[in-house]
């Protein structure tokens, strides 16, 4: 095991934890108010620009204050409104559910998180043969890789970005993964 899968456990184990102590209710309806705002903003934005463009100048500023400021607004409340009703749902029976499911959530938002910096990096990358040992010798980078190519797959063709090559060695078994690396073997 490299620094690099113990980077990946981080992430994977600081989202999950997090999303515990929130819950999944908190977690889903927080990225769900994170879209209900920037919506808002988006179909707001061009009935609210006139009525600021009359206090602020040049016009482009005057847009993007009436953006933000309508993205903020309507992100705030609804956070308060996701707290309230969070709270609500983990003072109820359903508390340890919805942690136990927030745990799940969170470990699933990791790996994305994880396999979407690897996506889009992808492009920038150099070949793997220049690649850090740690980094080509990491354990979980078949995983991050299968996952990398599962979300390509899912985007239209003329989107995919350029992933790069890894050897194609097979994922590690359990044996492989319990194993201590071998360094310093004569």
């Amino acid at each position: 095991m490299t620094w690099v899968d113990g980077a990946i456990l981080a992430v994977l184990a600081i989202s999950a934890v997090i999303a515990y102590f929130r819950g999944l209710v908190h977690e889903v309806l927080g990225v769900g108010a994170w879209i209900g705002a920037f919506a808002a903003a988006l179909l707001g934005q061009p009935r609210l620009a006139p009525l600021a463009a009359q206090y602020i100048q040049p016009l482009w500023l005057a847009d993007a204050v009436t953006f933000g400021g309508l993205f903020l607004v309507v992100l705030v409340v609804l956070k308060l409104v996701i707290a309230w009703f969070a709270r609500a749902v983990q003072n109820s029976a359903l508390g340890g559910l919805d942690r136990a499911l927030g745990l799940v959530f969170g470990i699933a938002r990791g790996a994305f998180l994880i396999v979407l910096v690897y996506t889009v990096a992808g492009p920038f990358l150099p070949g793997t043969e220049r690649w850090p040992a740690p980094v080509r010798d990491a354990r979980s980078l078949p995983y991050v890789a299968t996952g990398a190519a599962m979300l390509v797959a899912a985007l239209p063709a003329d989107y995919r970005p350029r992933l790069p090559e890894t050897a194609t060695r097979p994922a590690p078994g359990m044996d492989d993964l319990l194993r201590p690396p071998a360094r310093n073997r004569i």
